[in-house]
Order: structure tokens, then sequence, then C-alpha cells
């Protein structure tokens, strides 16, 4: 388990906004949330590595207190 601080937690909000996925989605699909931690952890992390479990915790915790963007599902 990878400890967060202030910066990383920057660039993973940064990150969710370009993913441009609910966090509903990224959280309920598996594969989602691997290729957005994959994809977080190329982009901002390549020497502090975090697993989509710590990812989807982040997540979660920054939903509950209102610190995500606002991203609405697209219509197919």
């Amino acid at each position: 388990m990878e400890k967060w601080n202030e910066n990383d937690i920057a660039k993973l909000k940064l990150h969710y906004k370009q993913f441009n996925i609910p966090s509903d989605q990224i959280l309920k699909e598996k594969d989602t949330l691997e290729k957005f931690t994959e994809w977080f952890n190329e982009k901002f992390t390549p020497n502090n590595q975090f697993i989509p479990e710590d990812v989807a915790d982040q997540l979660l915790k920054l939903r509950k207190s209102g610190k995500l963007p606002r991203i609405r599902k697209q219509k197919a």
C-alpha cells in the first residue's frame, strides 16, 4: 500500500479529469480501474507505483469528500 501525498492526490484528480470516465464506472468495472491505474502510474508516478485497490480507495475518499470534478456519463 503506497502513501498518498498532496502532490500525488493533485495528479490523481488531474488524471481523473483527463480520463473522463465517472468514478462510479471506474470503481465498478475492474478492467476500467486497471486501465485507469496503469495510465496514472505511467504518466504521473513512474517511481511510485500504485495498485488498483489503492487508487480505488483514494478515488472513493475524494468522491465522498466532494473533491473530485464532476464527469457526466457520455451518451452512446
